[in-house]
Order: structure tokens, then C-alpha cells, then sequence
């Protein structure tokens, strides 16, 4: 039974992958369904980051998570290269995590 799921999930996987390939042969999104599309990948990583962030910062890390997660989405809504997200993102963490330990 283990190896009928294992299989199913890999099927599963295997269709999820390669049916948007056969399907934008056929079908034409135009210019923005295109964009949409290029950038759902990157858009669901986002909402999981999002959300574990939510979730695991608690206490005082909180805000500190939270407000690097927004500096960090507005630099790549702008177009900002992956290191520099990292770089800004953690040093905003760092920089609110002190400020809110003078504060509380």
C-alpha cells in the first residue's frame, strides 16, 4: 500500500509538472497571464515564507520578522537580486530585534 502512494504522489508531481508545459502549447495566455504565470512559483514561496514567519517568530521576535519580511518583499517586488535580499533583510532583523530590546 505504501508503494501505490509513493507512486500516486509521484504521478501527481510528474502531471503538475509537465501539464502546464503541454498545456501552454495550446493554449495562449496573453501578455499578463504569462507574467502571472512566470511568477507563481516565486509568489507561493513568498506565502510559505510569509506564513512559517508568522508562526515561528514569537515573543519579541515577532515584529522584528515581520518587518524584515516587508522590507525584503519590497526590494524583490523591485527587482532586487537574491543576496541583496538576504543581506537587507537580515540586517533589518538584526536592527529590529536591538531596537525592540532597548524598547521592551
Amino acid at each position: 500500500m505504501t508503494w501505490a502512494v509513493i507512486l500516486a504522489v509521484g504521478l501527481g508531481s510528474f502531471v503538475f509538472r509537465v501539464g502546464p508545459l503541454l498545456l501552454s502549447e495550446r493554449v495562449s495566455f496573453g501578455e499578463r497571464g504569462d507574467r502571472l504565470v512566470r511568477h507563481a512559483g516565486t509568489s507561493a514561496i513568498t506565502a510559505l515564507i510569509v506564513v512559517s514567519t508568522r508562526t515561528a517568530a514569537t515573543g519579541s521576535a515577532t515584529v522584528p520578522a515581520v518587518v524584515a519580511v516587508a522590507v525584503a518583499t519590497v526590494l524583490a517586488a523591485r527587482g532586487a537580486s537574491m543576496l541583496r535580499l538576504l543581506s537587507v533583510g537580515g540586517g533589518v532583523y538584526v536592527g529590529a530585534l536591538v531596537v525592540a530590546g532597548f524598547v521592551a
